[in-house]
């Protein structure tokens, strides 16, 4: 019968933590998150189930998770005391010749599989798995898969946030019309960064092969600070300097920009300007922009003056929405959506 057993931990709160199915695909059960709690759904030859239950587990600590199909339920035990007794009439999975063979996904689906969950998932997860027994053969095949992509390794310390390897962006579609008036528009950004590079672009702009906004980290002349600049197409409309941003504090930043103004700040500090810059801004806010994190497309060159991805941690919420990096449209795989590295001190 089929059975699951490793630690898990996650700040994230919707996902697929392991997905198992027979070799003709006719029978499933799916292990997932949803809210922070535990979710299994299920189907064999006699129907369909989802359930949920215990507590939220999306607290960065480590939880003892296991899944086991017994005689007539499937038994889900979090630190090995049970939270779900779910009936299960029959096998969940057939033996074919005395063996029970599983395909097995781990934070994730089949492509095939969206459409035939019986509840719709956001399947990706950023969490972290050890100590893995699956049907009672400790980490066989687990290990090997995992050994060889250094992106799938676990961070030893982690806490909230979002970290950029500096090898790739995330890609957002996000309306920044402003509901109070018919034809103006706002972007108002606000983030909390603690880069580990000097230079690299963390929230842009990008329309057509221009990009027309782009806020980003780059090298000071002085020795211990950098400077955040803000850009429309390669002209540099806003800039304040900071004291060395690469070290374990985090640092807020704000973008607030109108047709009119724009509005910097860095910690406690504000710049604010009216270049005649935002012409340009506005004219393509009219059209059509797409909203970049952590870095910029192939872009023709000169279009910016910063073009390196972004290296470190970083929070970003615009017009008031925190963006989830498992929403994007696209997204790098080596960023953690969910977790950040913690500098131990």
């Amino acid at each position: 019968r089929f059975t699951a057993e490793f630690d898990f931990r996650t700040y994230d709160a919707e996902g697929v933590i392991l997905y198992a199915e027979s070799l003709d695909n006719t029978a499933w059960i799916l292990l997932a998150l949803r809210d922070g709690k535990i979710e299994i759904q299920f189907k064999n030859e006699f129907g369909t189930k989802v359930t949920s239950g215990g507590k939220a587990i999306n607290d960065g600590l480590w939880h003892i998770i296991s899944v086991e199909e017994l005689e007539h339920s499937i038994s889900v035990k979090i630190a090995k005391e049970a939270v779900m007794s779910i009936n299960s009439p029959g096998t969940l999975f057939k033996q074919s010749q005395g063996f029970l063979e599983t395909k097995v996904y781990i934070a994730g689906l089949p492509r095939k599989v969206g459409n035939t969950l019986v509840k719709q998932i956001n399947p990706r997860l950023d969490g972290c798995i050890r100590a893995w027994n699956l049907m009672n053969q400790g980490h066989s095949g687990v290990k090997e898969v995992i050994q060889e992509k250094q992106s799938k390794h676990c961070l030893i310390a982690v806490g909230r946030g979002s970290f950029y390897p500096g090898t790739g962006m995330a890609t957002f579609q996000i309306n920044y019309n402003n509901l109070d008036s018919a034809e103006d528009w706002l972007i108002n950004v606000t983030m909390t960064i603690r880069p580990s590079t000097d230079t690299g672009v963390m929230f842009a702009l990008v329309s057509n092969e221009t990009v027309p906004l782009a806020l980003s980290i780059v090298d000071s002349n002085s020795s211990d600070s950098q400077k955040i600049i803000v850009t429309i197409g390669n002209i540099t409309v806003a800039h304040l300097e900071s004291k060395k941003l690469c070290t374990p504090r985090k640092v807020l930043v704000g973008l607030l920009v109108t047709k009119q103004q724009l509005e910097l700040s860095v910690d406690s500090h504000t710049v604010r300007s009216n270049s005649e810059q935002l012409t340009v801004l506005h004219q393509a806010m009219m059209a059509n922009v797409v909203t970049y994190l952590g870095g910029l497309p192939d872009v023709p060159l000169g279009a910016t003056l910063v073009t390196a991805y972004y290296n470190g941690c970083m929070e970003v919420k615009v017009n008031n929405r925190q963006l989830d990096l498992d929403e994007a449209i696209s997204k790098h795989n080596d960023i953690r959506s969910h977790s950040c590295p913690l500098i131990m001190q």
